[in-house]
């Protein structure tokens, strides 16, 4: 990117509506028959000895730094509490995908476990209350959008984890709203995979049901 165009992306502040849907429709509803098919996996991190020990920002960026050392084909990134992601790249089939991440995960996994550190496979912390981790200023705005409902937004950004399966969106449907109703079609179908495969059976030490 140019010296100008850099100096003319800082200095805009926001984007209209019209542009944010137009880059949505772009990148999440493109056209043409699936192909491809990835996978976010997010983990809660913690002391292998003693998991409801809390983790200082200091250990779990070294822990991080020694991750991303590894041979990895994933991207490893870190969420708003400190959970670990890892993004597999496109595959052209579903067990590519899976050897992949599963590749990457022994390697991680090993990082952590010379720094006494494990991963946990749940969906919501069941030691630790929300706390944030990472500080930027997508995440302070979202955190000021959450709090203005309650407390889940917190805990959903900082202290919950999820298995995100991604898809290539298909073929638009005939007409002007064809990307709206596969999006409206998501939103359904979402729920209720997120009700079939919940998986916090804990959440401050107390039983959910969430299982």
């Amino acid at each position: 990117m140019s010296d100008a165009a850099s100096d003319c992306t800082q200095a805009r502040a926001a984007v209209t509506e019209a542009e944010v849907e137009g880059l949505i429709r772009g990148i999440c509803f493109k056209t043409g028959p699936p192909r491809t098919v990835g996978v976010e996996l997010e983990w809660l991190v913690h002391e292998l000895r003693q998991p409801q020990l809390p983790l200082t920002s200091e250990r779990l960026e070294a822990a991080y730094a020694a991750a991303r050392a590894a041979p990895l084909a994933s991207a490893l990134t870190v969420e708003p509490g400190g959970q670990l992601e890892l993004s597999s790249p496109p595959a052209a089939s579903l067990m590519e995908c899976v050897r992949t991440v599963s590749a990457d995960l022994d390697a991680v996994r090993a990082a952590l476990r010379e720094r006494g550190l494990g991963l946990a496979g749940i969906g919501h912390d069941p030691w630790h209350a929300p706390r944030r981790f990472l500080r930027q200023p997508r995440y302070d705005a979202m955190e000021t959008s959450l709090d203005r409902t309650g407390p889940a937004g917190r805990a959903m950004m900082c202290a919950s984890a999820s298995v995100q399966v991604c898809l290539d969106a298909g073929y638009e449907e005939p007409g002007p709203l064809g990307h709206v109703r596969r999006w409206w079609l998501a939103h359904q179908l979402g729920a209720v995979l997120v009700a079939a495969f919940a998986n916090s059976p804990m959440a401050g030490h107390r039983p959910t049901g969430w299982a």
